[in-house]
C-alpha cells in the first residue's frame, strides 16, 4: 500500500479530447498537447500504480471512454490487483458503452448528471438532450446495480442552487447515491455568464488539501498540478521517466513551503482544495481509504 498521502488518489487522463461540448468546460483553451494515451505510456504508470496501492481513476480533461482501450484497460488493472474508477458523462454512454463499461468491471463508476431540470440540464450540456441522457442513466443503473458501484454527481451552478434535495431524492429513489458540488472555474478558466462568475464562490489562495492526496497524471504520463492546468505549465515530472518516490519528493517540497506556487493556483476555487491536509500514515486498507473519501466527500458536497 501507500507509503505516503501523495498518490493515495490518481486521476489518470488518457486522452484529453471530448465530443461533448458541456459549457462549464474550459476545453477550448487547452494550449497543452492533445492526444491519446499509448499502450507503452499506460503499461508504465499502471504498473506503478498498482505496486503503490493507488485508488486509479480514468478522469482528466477528456472523455476516457473516447480511448478504444479504456475497457481492456479496465479489466487489465482488475485482473492485477488494481482498485480503479471511471468519470463518465450521458453523452458518451452510447452504441452500448454502457454494457461495454459494466462488463469490463471497475470498481466504480461516476456518473456526471449535472441537473434534473431540462432547461438547465440542455443549457448545462447542450450536446444530448435531457430526454436521453436521462435513459441512458437509468440504463446504466439497472446495468451496475449488483456488479459495480455507481453514484451520481451534480454540479450547483447560478441557475440551479436550490436544487440539492430534489437532486438527492430522486437519486436515491433509484437505489443509487449522489452528491452536488459546487461549480468552479478551473483555475479561472471559465467564465459563463449567468452560470459562473468568480465573484460566486471566495477564491482562496494557499495551502491545497486537494494536492496532498491527490495526483493528476497526463495522457502523456506527465504529472501536474492539477487538471485545471491547461498549459502544462505546473509540470512535476515524468511518471514514465521517473521513480514514484521523486515525484513524492519533487510534491511534498512544494507542500512545506506553505503555498502553492502556480500562477493557476492564485484563481483557483476548487472546493476540494478546501480539504484539511492529512496527517499521519495514509489509509493502509481499502476499507480505511474508502473511509477517507467519504469524508472528503461529506466536507465538500453540498448539504443534501
Amino acid at each position: 500500500m501507500a507509503s505516503d498521502w501523495t498518490f493515495v488518489s490518481v486521476d489518470v487522463e488518457l486522452t484529453n479530447h471530448c465530443m461533448s461540448d458541456c459549457i462549464m468546460c474550459p476545453r477550448e483553451a487547452i494550449s497543452r498537447p492533445t492526444g491519446f494515451m499509448t499502450e507503452v505510456v499506460f503499461n508504465k504508470l499502471s504498473e506503478k500504480l498498482i505496486d503503490e496501492g493507488s485508488l486509479i481513476t480514468f478522469s482528466g480533461m477528456g472523455d476516457p471512454l473516447l480511448h478504444p482501450k479504456v475497457f481492456e484497460w479496465i479489466c487489465s488493472v482488475r485482473l492485477r490487483g488494481g482498485i480503479i474508477g471511471v468519470v463518465v458523462n450521458p453523452d458518451a454512454l452510447h452504441s452500448r458503452n454502457s454494457r461495454k463499461l459494466v462488463k469490463a468491471g471497475p470498481n466504480s463508476i461516476t456518473l456526471s448528471f449535472p441537473s434534473l431540470r431540462e432547461k438547465v440540464f440542455e443549457r448545462l450540456c447542450p450536446s444530448i438532450s435531457f430526454s436521453d441522457a436521462l435513459n441512458r442513466a437509468k440504463e446504466l443503473i439497472g446495468l451496475a446495480r449488483g456488479n459495480v458501484g455507481l453514484r451520481v454527481m451534480g454540479i450547483q451552478t447560478d441557475i440551479n442552487r436550490n436544487e440539492s434535495v430534489e437532486y438527492a431524492s430522486f437519486w436515491r429513489n433509484l437505489g443509487v447515491p449522489s452528491s452536488v458540488t459546487a461549480c468552479h472555474g478551473r483555475g479561472g478558466n471559465v467564465r459563463v455568464a449567468g452560470i459562473y462568475s468568480p465573484e460566486s464562490f471566495e477564491i482562496e489562495y494557499g495551502r491545497c488539501g486537494l494536492f496532498s492526496f491527490h495526483t493528476f497524471v497526463t495522457w502523456e504520463g506527465e504529472v501536474l498540478a492539477c487538471c485545471h492546468d491547461l498549459t502544462g505549465s505546473t509540470g512535476i515530472g515524468s511518471l514514465v521517466k521517473l521513480d514514484i518516490s521523486l515525484i513524492v519528493e519533487r510534491k511534498q517540497r512544494i507542500i512545506m513551503k506553505g503555498g502553492m506556487p502556480f500562477s493557476v493556483c492564485r484563481q483557483c476555487d476548487e472546493p476540494l482544495r478546501r480539504c484539511v491536509i492529512p496527517q499521519g500514515l495514509p489509509p493502509a486498507s481499502r476499507k480505511e481509504r474508502n473511509r477517507f473519501f467519504r469524508e472528503v466527500s461529506r466536507n465538500t458536497e453540498y448539504s443534501l
